[in-house]
């Protein structure tokens, strides 16, 4: 992984390697070691500390260090490759998105992570066009609709400043393939008005023509439509599994249990089957803008 990747994803993998290492721990009476009895060895009455360790919220400090490798009693080997996980993991500098941390919800701070570092994307998304895909008037007109009564005019420019340095990845030195399936109301719903629209849409086909994306339009005509805006992400680690993302009003939720990705891999099969191909969709998204 690039360094740019975030600390947030050096702890999960961290988190995930001491977790295995406890889980094939013993006691001195040959019993497993639980979260509580770490806990206790490093002087907590609750195993809270060690579970937000494993969950890759937080790094143990180098006196918590110390006591892990005492309880957990780790080999050489062992110590070493965590010790350089988490060495490597700490001095990573942070990304660009740490600077709207405490604006947004933390779910979408994590989301963004994901986003970066992910191989490869999926995006199905119903009557809203995707935000990786929205003009800056575009996202400006949905928030300030949507959000209005609850965000400041800056908090709305926060959010549209947010997605325009998301659509970095598009620009990495080798770009993430981003693959979206969008509802045809998504293109018909004027949001903003005439003009915004006839903006959005010019963007749709430059990106559509000149990046590594693809566009798959859900037309009309489909027997079923899209109905959840859903992002399946897949990475490059042999030892990372995909997730799944929902948005929300209020951020996001992540689906991580194989049979939650697997159904969730299901939905995203069947709308690539309902949609069109990307050529036809720049095709249709030429037309409704003729239209319009």
């Amino acid at each position: 992984m690039a360094i740019n990747t975030a600390a947030m994803a050096a702890r999960e993998r961290f988190g995930h390697a001491l977790q295995e290492v406890r889980k094939a721990a013993r006691l001195p009476n040959g019993a497993p070691v639980q979260q509580i009895d770490v806990a206790r060895a490093l002087g907590y009455k609750s195993y809270h500390r060690v579970s937000q360790m494993e969950r890759g919220l937080t790094w143990p400090k180098d006196s918590e260090w110390k006591s892990l490798v005492k309880v957990l009693s780790m080999g050489l080997e062992t110590r070493v490759r965590l010790e350089t996980m988490r060495t490597e993991g700490m001095s990573i500098a942070d990304a660009w998105w740490t600077a709207f941390e405490g604006e947004f919800p933390e779910s979408l701070i994590q989301f963004i992570a994901y986003e970066d570092r992910a191989h490869r994307i999926t995006t199905c998304a119903p009557n809203v066009l995707p935000s990786l895909l929205q003009t800056e008037s575009y996202g400006r007109s949905l928030t300030a609709k949507m959000a209005g009564s609850v965000l400041t005019a800056d908090e709305v420019e926060r959010s549209v400043e947010l997605r325009r340095m998301r659509r970095g990845i598009f620009s990495k030195p080798n770009p993430t393939v981003v693959e979206f399936l969008f509802s045809e109301a998504a293109l018909r719903q004027q949001a903003g008005g005439r003009d915004v629209m006839l903006g959005q849409l010019d963007s749709l086909i430059e990106d559509g023509s000149s990046r590594s994306i693809s566009l798959r339009v859900v037309p009309f005509s489909a027997p079923a439509p899209s109905v959840y805006m859903v992002h399946f992400l897949e990475f490059g680690g042999a030892d990372e599994k995909p997730i799944t993302a929902f948005d929300s009003m209020t951020g996001m939720t992540f689906q991580k249990r194989p049979k939650e990705v697997r159904e969730n891999r299901y939905y995203v099969e069947a709308m690539r089957k309902l949609a069109l191909p990307h050529l036809e969709s720049i095709a249709v998204i030429k037309s409704v803008k003729k239209e319009m």
